[in-house]
């Protein structure tokens, strides 16, 4: 294929068939069945960006996830967003073009599940991994893929590549000989009895265009707090740090009108007893958290599943309640408020005035800088 230009969707029907999801290919008497999850055949950088894909769809408020939303997480992440972004594209370039196309969506769906399109890209992923002699895809074979989809393939050729394979090929030539189909099968089974395993490290939170600038800056500062504390997850308290915190933007505002007074040490080593590498708790005095330091920090960056709840899937709620597109630092805190874990419950308990949101909804939508959208 590499050295006759063949494109891999070619090489596909030659090498398992013409076969689709669940059912076996015929053109050249080779079968093979499809896992009804397609997610274990990936790496974890590349399943990781899968996953992303469903955040993208959701911050666009579309009812499911296409090729566009596999490509705008591709860009986002791993080989991807190096081979994208070596072309000068970065994934704000891939949103623009998204929603000058297809615009938000109306009603939020928060479980958007993958397209048939999408799914025989992951399929097409997988072949054009395992037509150089690699078994595991990952992003930039997922970017093959997609250079083939109608829509994907349009995007990136308004963005100067004409082809996603040329590019792959250029910075990852092909030195292996294609895998062999009995292993194919093996795999293909085996994922089929028993599934695929969540990713390690975990899905990346999807700080997207939607918010604002000022509510990503008050994010990342949760996410450099937490590691500066040594702390293994970015868990709600350090977001809610984060949004305590900021200088400007709907939350300052509200801040600075209503004279909240975050007492002096209230982030003190903010910390999750219980998660790995941690110690126990020191006992708390006047409504601070304050806890031991591990031996080593085991800082990671990774969010919680709570975290990442709050700002997947808990800011559009609050958003789509209100009425409003853009996320905000307002929209942020309204959603720790409104469903706290029992750290964030005692710091809002030492902050009167939190509690109640009215005094956030007020402020809102507010003049945040809403940046890339």
């Amino acid at each position: 294929m590499a050295q006759t230009g063949e494109k891999y969707t070619q090489a596909r029907r030659a090498h398992l068939g013409s076969g689709g999801h669940g059912g076996a290919g015929n053109e050249t008497g080779i079968t093979i069945t499809w896992p009804e999850d397609s997610l274990g055949w990936f790496t974890d950088q590349a399943c990781n960006a899968i996953l992303l894909a469903a955040d993208e769809a959701r911050m666009l408020s579309h009812p499911r996830v296409d090729p566009e939303h596999l490509l705008l997480a591709a860009a986002r992440y791993g080989n991807g967003e190096s081979l994208l972004g070596g072309m000068g594209i970065d994934a704000r370039a891939i949103h623009e073009v998204i929603v000058q196309i297809k615009g938000f969506g109306g009603k939020l769906q928060l479980r958007p599940r993958r397209s048939p399109a999408s799914e025989e890209a992951l399929r097409e992923a997988v072949t054009a991994a395992t037509t150089r002699g690699v078994l595991g895809p990952s992003t930039e074979h997922l970017l093959i893929a997609l250079g083939e989809q109608e829509l994907t393939a349009r995007i990136l050729a308004g963005l100067g590549i004409s082809s996603a394979q040329v590019l792959v090929d250029g910075h990852y030539p092909v030195t292996r000989p294609p895998v062999d189909l009995a292993t194919l099968r093996r795999r293909a089974a085996q994922l089929d009895a028993t599934g695929s395993e969540p990713p390690g490290p975990g899905p990346i939170p999807p700080i997207f265009e939607r918010f604002t600038r000022q509510a990503r800056d008050a994010i990342n500062a949760g996410v450099q707090y937490a590691r500066e504390a040594g702390d293994p997850r970015v868990e709600p308290a350090h977001l809610l740090f984060g949004v305590l915190n900021a200088t400007t933007g709907v939350v300052a505002t509200a801040r600075n009108k209503h004279g909240w007074h975050i007492p002096p040490g209230l982030f003190a080593s903010a910390r999750y007893p219980g998660a790995p590498g941690m110690t126990s708790p020191r006992p708390r005095h006047e409504n601070v958290l304050t806890y031991t330091q591990p031996p080593q920090s085991r800082a990671t960056g990774i969010f919680s599943t709570y975290a990442r709840r709050i700002v997947a899937e808990d800011v559009l709620l609050v958003s789509e309640r209100l009425g409003h597109r853009a996320l905000t630092t307002g929209h942020v805190l309204i959603a720790i408020v409104e469903r706290p874990d029992e750290y964030t419950r005692e710091i809002i308990s030492s902050v009167p005035g939190i509690r109640e949101v009215t005094a956030v909804i007020d402020a809102l939508p507010g003049q945040e800088d809403t940046g890339d959208w």
